[in-house]
């Protein structure tokens, strides 16, 4: 049973811990512990209330063997940094884009950033761009994350970073699944994942009416109703993603200034 949408280079892949895709062969490193993570790294400072001068990206990290609770105790506190990195990006983007947006004229490189952005995004449009570079609530991502790796115990995550079973294409790296002909992206770490899931949310055919929710300050659960075509289940896909929500109380990383930082068209 496969996801049916596909967002230009980007695609969601199969819920392969619900559909029983076979596990793939891989020459990649070995999974590591969470003890053990084998990191990339970039020297770009953030700030989400504290300084930090070297940002470390987890790969190939495994919670397999750890008790239910605590995996996704660990799992949590192994994405959450990475998504409100990513959310941190894009709010970062739509910051520029609202002070250029109402003024007369913009300086050349004012209007080589807005061209860059409208690339980016894919449209010309300065309405859809403001729906378009907004982030995504940490809950959401967290569950979905959840569903499709089975919190961080899927072969894909483990290995090839993958945490939303994105496809590649156009001859990028890739892990092939045994038995089909879908090959799943493989990502140097997890951050990279997260950012993809982000901008196929933004960008995607699939997701017009999410952001036309999102653009009008909708809550998670009526954003989620609009997530019925990321797979073939569909409702019960829905369901599934709000019943994690909802057991694992993921609501409360919403809460925050940050999350709520881009919510609304303004």
């Amino acid at each position: 049973m496969r996801k049916f949408f596909v967002s230009a280079c980007l695609a969601i892949g199969s819920l392969s811990f619900i559909n029983g895709i076979s596990e793939v062969k891989s020459d990649s490193t070995p999974a590591r512990n969470l003890q053990t993570l084998n990191c990339g790294t970039l020297d770009i400072p953030i700030n989400f209330g504290f300084k930090v001068r070297r940002e470390e990206f987890p790969s190939h990290v495994s919670l397999k063997g750890l008790p239910v609770q605590e995996r996704k105790e660990k799992f949590i506190e192994l994405l959450l940094p990475l998504i409100e990195r990513a959310n941190a990006e894009v709010l970062k983007e739509r910051a520029f884009l609202l002070s250029v947006i109402h003024k007369g004229k913009l300086s050349k490189e004012e209007e080589q950033k807005l061209e860059a952005l409208k690339k980016k995004y894919r449209t010309d449009s300065i309405k859809e761009l403001l729906k378009r570079v907004n982030t995504v609530p940490p809950s959401l991502v967290l569950a979905q994350a959840a569903v499709e790796s089975g919190w961080g115990t899927s072969r894909f995550f483990t290995e090839a970073n993958n945490i939303f079973g994105m496809y590649s294409f156009h001859g990028s790296k890739c892990m092939k699944a045994r038995g089909s002909n879908a090959c799943l992206k493989v990502y140097d770490n997890l951050y990279q994942s997260v950012k993809d899931y982000i901008y196929n949310l933004n960008v995607g055919w699939a997701y017009e009416k999410f952001r036309d929710l999102r653009s009008k300050g909708a809550g998670v659960n009526a954003l989620l109703e609009a997530l019925g075509k990321y797979s073939e289940l569909e409702g019960k896909y829905v369901e599934l993603v709000r019943s994690v929500i909802k057991k694992n109380n993921l609501e409360r990383f919403d809460e925050s200034e940050f999350a709520s930082a881009g919510r609304g068209s303004r």
